[in-house]
């Protein structure tokens, strides 16, 4: 028996960072294949199957032929896994018609070499958002994911330089705020990320933050996020904006500081608004774009400015719109790398050893914000705290993570969460289903520790567990 022809969604084997893939059945919140899902709708609704999978695989898991192939695409520079796609399903199905949308695509579908590749492997583009995706729902039956993604703002009302949201989406449009409600009701989760570049350039923002507040799905209220960030300046234009975000349950608040040094008293403004508003200071990120036009020095006084402010920073490694690689390596800070490698911004002086310098500053100022006394970082929050807050966490232990100091002079502690830490690193390798120490006392989980460790048969019935 022949089967239908279907359509056949990919999405490529993009390099994203290994505490960003897709593990087992959790899905990293910035990399779902939100206009796959999107599509999948559309050709369903009209008759047809669709098949979502990742990166080339020889077996489809699926009988027949594609009637078409829809491939995404993310960053620029990230393109020669794109074309790898292309490449890959152009040769195991010949006669296929394949078309290629996302950043990527409608950035350099103009370009020489695009040209040349689409004609190449007969690529159609999709260009911009597209009508007939935008207008429904993302198909979460092809995909384990327990949020909902969506917008209520295309374009943005800035020009940065540096980003191609304004480029991609060109006219701004916004979402009716009874039509998003609606929206939410029909997806029915809990969980809701906005990938707006500019969720507060809405006209109706405060009405809509008012009608999440009294949104609840599933007799629960829902918590949201925006991935982007909110602009500063907005917030202090709207003041109250700021507490209609904590009350309608935003979190991971961020704002960005993409200017000099000369605009701290506008950033501690923001701060200070999101603080009156309810957010502890500490959940509060700055975005840092670096490697770019401003100094590696003058970055570094932006550091110390939210060491004292006592907020976290989000730093992002600028990389031109047009270029195609990037094969920066973190693990590279002896040898080093050169402008062949990745690229290196010189208008602001950068160099390899400047980014690794600064990558490292940010690392530690973060270290100290989340776990140092004073905001202050020490060798030991890396190596040991960290780790010791990883392992309550996983074996979800609801007490009080022991201190440092704690950790190091009193044995009975020490014992304890080097157990603990070993017991999380052997089911993370065997992929073992991790035991839930929630609820218990001390005496109860160093029973139950040495039970697990001492009788590794009690660890595999928890694998078949988890694989059935």
């Amino acid at each position: 028996m022949v089967k239908k022809s279907f359509i056949l969604l990919v999405e490529p084997e993009f390099p994203f960072p290994n505490r960003s893939r897709n593990k087992a059945n959790q899905i990293h919140k910035n990399f779902v294949p939100i206009p796959l899902l999107k599509y999948s709708t559309v050709y369903k609704e009209k008759g047809y199957d669709t098949v979502l999978i990742r990166g080339n695989q020889q077996n489809i898991p699926r009988g027949g032929y594609p009637k078409k192939i829809i491939i995404t695409s993310l960053f620029t520079y990230w393109s020669e896994y794109f074309w790898n796609s292309v490449k890959f399903y152009r040769n195991k199905f010949p006669n296929a018609e394949i078309e290629g949308g996302g950043i990527y695509v409608s950035l350099l579908h103009k370009s020489k070499d695009f040209k040349e590749k689409a004609k190449k492997y007969q690529l159609k583009s999709k260009v911009g958002v597209q009508k007939e995706a935008e207008e429904v729902l993302p198909d979460y039956s092809i995909i384990d994911c327990d949020y909902h993604v969506s917008h209520i703002v295309r374009g943005c009302i800035r020009r940065c330089s540096f980003c191609g949201t304004w480029k991609i989406e060109p006219k701004l449009t916004y979402k009716d705020p009874d039509k998003l409600i609606e929206e939410l009701k029909a997806v029915k989760k809990n969980k809701v990320i906005f990938y707006d570049n500019n969720i507060l350039a809405h006209p109706q923002i405060e009405l809509i933050l008012e009608k999440l507040i009294k949104l609840k799905i599933n007799n629960k209220p829902v918590t949201y996020e925006s991935q982007s960030g909110y602009d500063g300046r907005i917030l202090l234009q709207k003041s109250k904006v700021a507490k209609l975000l904590k009350q309608a349950h935003f979190l991971f608040p961020r704002i960005a500081w993409d200017n000099g040094i000369e605009d701290y008293k506008d950033i501690k403004k923001q701060i200070e608004l999101l603080v009156e508003g309810g957010y502890s200071v500490k959940e509060i990120q700055v975005f840092m774009i670096y490697n770019y036009d401003i100094p590696c020095e003058e970055m570094l006084k932006k550091i110390k400015y939210c060491k004292e402010w006592g907020v976290q920073i989000s730093d992002c490694r600028y990389r031109p719109l047009d270029q195609l690689h990037d094969y920066y390596n973190p693990g590279k800070h002896k040898s080093g790398q050169t402008d062949k490698d990745y690229y290196i911004h010189k208008k602001g002086n950068w160099t390899d050893k400047k980014i690794r310098a600064f990558r490292k500053q940010v690392r530690y100022h973060n270290i100290g914000i989340r776990y140092g006394e004073d905001n202050e970082y020490d060798a030991q929050l890396a190596t040991v705290y960290s780790p010791m807050k990883h392992a309550y966490k996983k074996l979800k232990v609801d007490k009080k993570i022991p201190r440092v100091e704690d950790y190091n002079k009193k044995p009975t502690i020490r014992e304890r969460v080097d157990k603990m830490k070993r017991l999380v690193s052997y089911c993370l390798k065997h992929k073992y289903q991790m035991p839930d120490f929630g609820g218990m006392d001390y005496s109860r989980i160093d029973r139950e520790l040495d039970s697990y460790l001492d009788d590794r048969s009690l660890l595999c019935s928890m694998k078949d567990q988890n694989n059935r």
